[in-house]
C-alpha cells in the first residue's frame, strides 16, 4: 500500500509552457487540477542562457507556491512554440525564440532530478482538449490557435500526429492566398500572414496609414503598434467599422481553412483557441460556422463539428500534463490510468441553505471542476441583467474553467433562476452538458454523477 506522500508523487507534475512574451510554470494533479500557476516573463534580450534561467526561476516559483520539491513530483512536461524532437528532447528551432538547438530535456533533468517530456505548444494544446476539453468525447480533433500567430494540432486515438519530421499540423503555413502578403516564414499569402493577430495588426495599421478612422486610436491611446486581442473585443463591441472589416475577412480565411481541414482529415470535432478566438469568438464563430456548413461536399455520416477551446490559457498546460503521463507510462488515455478529482458530497439543501460536506452554506454557492466550494458572486448578474436569476456566459467562464463534461444547476426550490440563451450557446459550443432541476432534484444527481462536473446552486426562490 503507498503511503499518502508516495500516493502524491504519483499523482503531481509539473508543466512549463513556454512563450515568447510569458513563460507559465503549473503543478497540476494527475487528475488535471491546477494547484498552482506562475508567470514569469519571457526574456527580450540575451541568448538560450537568459531564457533557460527564466525558465528555471518560474518552475522553482511554482514550487516554492505548492510547498513542494521536485522529489514530491513524477514528471515534467514543457511546450515549445517551435519544431522539437520528442524523441531526444532536443528544440530543433524557435524562430520567435532563441532556444533554437537547446537541448531542453537534459538541461532540466539536470537541473530538477525529474523525467522530462518535452513537445510543440500547439501540439500540446490540442492534446489537452483531447484529455479534458471540448474534444473529450471525439476520437480524433484538430485544434487551430489563432494568436500571434496560427498554430495547430492533430490528435487521433489519445495520440498525437507529429509527422516523418516533426513538423505535421503547421497549418498556419498552408497558402490561402497565391501571391498574398509575405508571412514571417518567407512565403506569400499563409493562412498567418492573412488572420493571425500580427496579420490583422498589420491590416489596421495600413488602413490607418491610408486615412481610414478606427476607435482603436482612442482605445489604444493613438499607439497601434501593438493591437491587443482585447482591443479588438472593445472595437467590435463599438461597432467600429474598420475593425468589422478586418476581422470579418480574417474569420471568413479561418473558416475556409476549417472546411479545407474537413476535406483533408475529416476530423470529428475542430477545436478553434488562442488569445484571438478567445477574445471575439461571439464575432468569429458565427461567420465560421456558415461557412462550414455551406460545405457541398458531403460526407457519409456527421462530424467535423466546430467548437470552441474549453480550457483556454490552460488547454497547453494540461496537453504538457498528458504527455508528461504518457513519458512515465501512466496515459491519461488509458481507462486503467484514468484520475478524477475528489468531488465534495452535498448532504441535503433546504430553502435558504445547503450543506456540502457538513459545512452549511447560506447563500447561492458554486463548485467548480476541481471540486471547491465558494459563494455565488451575484453582483455582475445582477449588473448585467438586473436579477442574480439569470445566468449568463460571463458566470460560466468562471465557473467552467478546467472543462466540465457536465454542468449541474440547482435552479431554487421552485426554478425560478435558469441560463439566458448565451449562456446555453456557451456551454454548447466547448460540448459542455447542462443539466437543470430544482435545487432539491439536482443534489443527488450531482452526487451520482462519476464525470467532471461543476455545479451553482441557488438555495431560495
Amino acid at each position: 500500500m503507498h503511503s499518502e506522500s508516495s500516493q502524491q508523487k504519483l499523482r503531481t507534475y509539473l508543466a512549463v509552457d513556454v512563450g515568447g512574451t510569458k513563460i507559465q510554470a503549473s503543478v497540476v494533479q494527475g487528475s488535471g487540477e491546477v494547484l498552482v500557476r506562475q508567470r514569469h516573463p519571457t526574456p527580450r534580450e540575451g541568448g538560450p542562457e537568459e531564457t533557460l534561467l527564466a525558465i528555471e526561476a518560474a518552475i522553482d516559483a511554482a514550487l516554492a507556491a505548492a510547498a513542494m520539491k521536485p522529489g514530491d513530483l513524477t514528471a515534467c512536461g514543457i511546450a515549445i512554440p517551435g519544431v522539437v524532437d520528442p524523441d531526444t528532447g532536443r528544440i530543433v528551432v524557435t524562430p520567435n525564440m532563441n532556444l533554437t538547438g537547446v537541448d531542453i530535456r537534459a538541461h532540466l533533468q539536470r537541473r530538477f532530478d525529474l523525467p522530462v517530456a518535452v513537445g510543440n505548444d500547439c501540439n500540446l494544446g490540442t492534446l489537452g482538449e483531447t484529455w479534458l476539453g471540448s474534444a473529450r468525447n471525439a476520437r480524433s480533433a484538430v485544434g487551430i490557435l489563432v494568436g500571434t500567430g496560427i498554430g495547430c494540432g492533430i490528435v487521433s486515438e489519445g495520440r498525437l500526429w507529429r509527422g516523418a519530421r516533426e513538423a505535421a499540423a503547421e497549418i498556419g503555413h498552408i497558402v490561402m492566398e497565391m501571391g498574398g502578403p509575405k508571412c514571417g516564414c518567407g512565403n506569400l499569402g499563409c493562412f498567418e500572414a492573412l488572420a493571425s493577430r500580427t496579420a490583422i495588426e498589420r491590416q489596421l495599421r495600413e488602413a490607418v496609414a491610408a486615412g481610414r478612422k478606427t476607435v482603436l486610436t482612442e482605445i489604444l491611446e493613438g499607439d497601434l503598434s501593438v493591437i491587443r486581442s482585447s482591443a479588438l473585443r472593445k472595437a467590435l463591441e463599438a461597432g467600429d467599422e474598420l475593425v468589422t472589416e478586418v476581422m470579418r475577412r480574417a474569420s471568413e480565411v479561418l473558416g475556409h481553412a476549417c472546411m479545407t481541414v474537413r476535406h483533408l482529415i475529416d476530423p470529428e470535432v475542430i477545436v478553434l483557441g488562442g488569445g484571438v478566438v478567445e477574445a471575439t469568438s461571439d464575432f468569429i464563430l458565427p461567420i465560421v460556422e456558415k461557412i462550414v456548413g455551406s460545405d457541398q461536399l458531403p460526407g457519409a455520416r456527421e462530424g467535423g463539428q466546430v467548437l470552441l477551446s474549453a480550457l483556454g490559457d490552460d488547454a497547453v498546460v494540461l496537453g504538457a500534463v498528458a504527455l508528461a503521463r504518457e513519458h512515465v507510462g501512466r496515459s491519461p488515455f488509458e481507462k486503467r490510468f484514468a484520475v478524477k478529482p475528489a468531488y465534495p458530497q452535498i448532504d441535503k439543501a433546504t430553502f435558504g441553505e445547503v450543506t456540502v460536506d457538513d459545512r452549511i452554506y447560506d447563500n447561492d454557492i458554486v463548485i467548480d471542476v476541481d471540486g471547491k466550494v465558494k459563494d455565488r458572486k451575484k453582483n455582475k448578474a445582477k449588473k448585467l441583467y438586473g436579477s442574480a436569476h439569470t445566468v449568463g456566459p460571463e458566470e460560466l467562464k468562471k465557473l467552467c474553467r478546467g472543462g466540465p463534461e457536465v454542468l449541474f444547476v440547482g435552479s431554487g426550490h421552485s426554478g425560478q433562476m435558469d441560463l439566458n440563451e448565451a449562456a446555453r450557446e456557451f456551454l454548447s459550443q466547448r460540448s459542455i452538458e447542462l443539466e437543470i432541476a430544482p435545487t432539491s432534484e439536482v443534489v443527488d444527481a450531482y452526487n451520482d454523477c462519476p464525470k467532471r462536473k461543476a455545479a451553482l446552486i441557488h438555495v431560495t426562490c
